[in-house]
């Protein structure tokens, strides 16, 4: 299993969500907690539930239960439901793991769970949050060039924002270049860039950083 699928209970736009999904294929599937609602409502086949299933309607959750692995946890614990699937899609040897429901009205969850998919860059692989207007995704001196094709990128902008202390990077193709740039936390540079060229190079020279490919 290398691509999984992890449905989580943010905010998702299921019309939109029924759209993308047209376009993927997945080996494993996991709903994380209310998550499984979203799920149903999208047809997914889940193969694995975990959380405490609070905020669950009861009858989707013992339709999925009966035919579903799944694992209980308890309300309070360390980790987000969100942390927990990403784990479990790491073990089930996961290399590549998308993420829907990610993002949404709570800012703290949206942001926590950015930070989470260093628990997949830290293994080498990948992880990406994408909602109606979002793909996110993590790039480090590891991952070589990174190239989006302006004929194929998911929206018009693309923003990085440092994710480690010290970043270089050089951007090749974009509207706004860089060569070997120091790009430090909390400094707002490489915000709303747009690949001008037919496509735009990342290369991270040093550091972490995290891309946003966006549109309104």
């Amino acid at each position: 299993m290398s691509k999984a699928l992890i449905v989580t209970g943010g905010s998702i736009n299921v019309a939109w969500a029924k759209e993308w999904l047209d376009n993927q294929t997945f080996d494993y599937c996991i709903a994380a907690d209310s998550g499984l609602e979203y799920a149903d409502k999208l047809g997914l086949k889940v193969d694995y539930l975990l959380g405490d299933y609070d905020s669950v309607d009861k009858d989707v959750l013992d339709t999925y239960k009966s035919n579903t692995e799944f694992e209980t946890y308890p309300k309070e614990k360390d980790y987000t439901d969100t942390h927990l699937a990403i784990m479990t899609a790491l073990k089930k040897g996961a290399t590549d793991i998308y993420i829907l429901g990610a993002t949404g009205t709570r800012m703290d969850h949206t942001i926590t769970n950015i930070g989470n998919m260093k628990v997949v860059a830290d293994c080498g692989k990948d992880c990406h949050i994408v909602d109606e207007h979002n793909y996110i995704y993590l790039l480090s001196e590891a991952d070589g060039i990174h190239i989006i094709r302006k004929d194929s990128q998911y929206g018009r902008y693309v923003s990085i924002i440092p994710m480690s202390e010290n970043v270089s990077l050089s951007l090749e193709g974009f509207k706004y270049t860089l060569d070997n740039y120091e790009l430090k936390q909390g400094l707002s540079i490489c915000q709303s860039n747009e690949v001008e060229d037919e496509q735009g190079i990342i290369k991270v020279h040093k550091g972490l950083i995290i891309v946003l490919e966006t549109k309104d």
